[in-house]
């Protein structure tokens, strides 16, 4: 999918995007595994980002040499990602709020989609005040199939009244960027978290959300 000829709608992901949840997330994924008896490195962990977390934790304790531990023991171990969005998270990535409210001036439809659980991204954008940004938000308990599925950016576009020919996403993540491009959306890949990802696989990248902006500055300026 090429970029649209007008940019009407922008779907962000939330981790990694919206907020800088990552580095928070893989250190109390690490310990998790250390309780478990596996030291895991932090390319290793990283592969986490973005997904269920089931697939990934069954093959890296395969990888690891221990095919008998389960998804069902790490989770059992692992503190609850409720304490990222409750109390751990103090501020959005930096310029997202500016860009957001720019979005917003411009007329343009926001939509967040995330394989995190709704009930989290809602506390933590209204801990961030930054709730009525979104126009629609689909996370990962709103789906029966979850990123790298296309299913959490449909269920999005449809909410928003939104199609691939009229919106992009920006996400910063493989798994994110495969399902985006899987609903046939335009992808940015967002380089702006302190968390390095293969984002090589975007139809774009941008550096931070200034370029974000520019990007689509410069394409409706085109209409």
């Amino acid at each position: 999918m090429g970029c649209p000829e007008r940019i009407s709608y922008v779907l962000f992901d939330f981790d990694g995007v919206i907020a800088d949840t990552e580095p928070i997330g893989l250190d109390l994924d690490r310990a998790a595994y250390s309780k478990l008896g596996v030291e895991v490195s932090l390319k290793d962990a990283m592969c986490i980002i973005g997904t269920d977390a089931q697939g990934v934790v069954a093959e890296l304790f395969a990888r690891h040499g221990r095919p008998d531990l389960t998804p069902e023991d790490f989770h059992a171990v692992r503190e609850s990602a409720d304490v990222i969005y409750e109390t751990m998270l103090a501020e959005p990535m930096p310029g997202a709020r500016e860009a957001l409210a720019a979005l917003r001036e411009r007329g343009i439809g926001i939509g967040l989609v995330s394989t995190t659980i709704a009930k989290n991204l809602l506390v933590a954008l209204d801990r961030l005040k930054m709730l009525h940004f979104f126009d629609a938000i689909v996370g990962g308990d709103m789906v029966v199939h979850k990123k790298p599925a296309p299913d959490p950016w449909l269920a999005a576009l449809g909410h928003l009244g939104a199609t691939p020919e009229n919106a992009i996403a920006v996400d910063d993540s493989p798994t994110g960027i495969r399902s985006a491009k899987n609903a046939d959306l335009f992808v940015c890949g967002f380089k702006g978290g302190s968390i390095e990802q293969d984002t090589s696989h975007a139809n774009v990248e941008v550096a931070n959300f200034s370029e974000l902006i520019s990007l689509v500055d410069k394409r409706n300026a085109r209409g």
